[in-house]
């Protein structure tokens, strides 16, 4: 019986030590930006943060109409909104500490769901946007 437990530790040893461990690439920021940014898309998010700033329709981020300027407004650039003034938009690397994440969960810890008074993403798009934070939030 000895040898079989000896036998049996090793092929579970070899399988797990042999068994790839696949992960995807984390997204870029384009991938993120031509996800929910543009008009021609779901443009979930420019549906209100291509507007002007105000605090009741888009908790006063406007982030414009193209890439370079939405990446601008949103790393490192904290909220002054009246329900989530304070918290910092993207912080890279940090998923959980970053608005743009956080406001995408089904009860978000300050002020409405993302997007307000659309359909709520899916897990497959929460996730694009957290592995791009937690990546580090590049301009890529």
């Amino acid at each position: 019986m000895r040898a079989m437990i000896v036998v049996v530790g090793v092929a579970v040893s070899s399988v797990g030590a042999c068994a790839p461990v696949e992960t995807a690439p984390p997204s870029t920021f384009t991938e993120v930006y031509e996800a929910f940014f543009p008009a021609e898309t779901r443009g979930q998010c420019n549906q209100c943060h291509a507007n002007p700033p105000n605090d009741i329709s888009n908790g006063l981020l406007s982030m414009g109409t193209d890439p370079d300027t939405a990446y601008q407004a949103l790393v490192g650039v904290t909220s002054t909104s009246s329900r989530c003034g304070g918290g910092v938009l993207v912080v890279a690397g940090d998923p959980e500490a970053s608005l743009l994440f956080t406001k995408t969960a089904a009860e978000p810890d300050c002020g409405g769901r993302m997007p307000l008074g659309g359909t709520a993403l899916t897990d497959v798009e929460r996730e694009m946007i957290h592995s791009w934070i937690a990546a580090g939030a590049e301009q890529n």
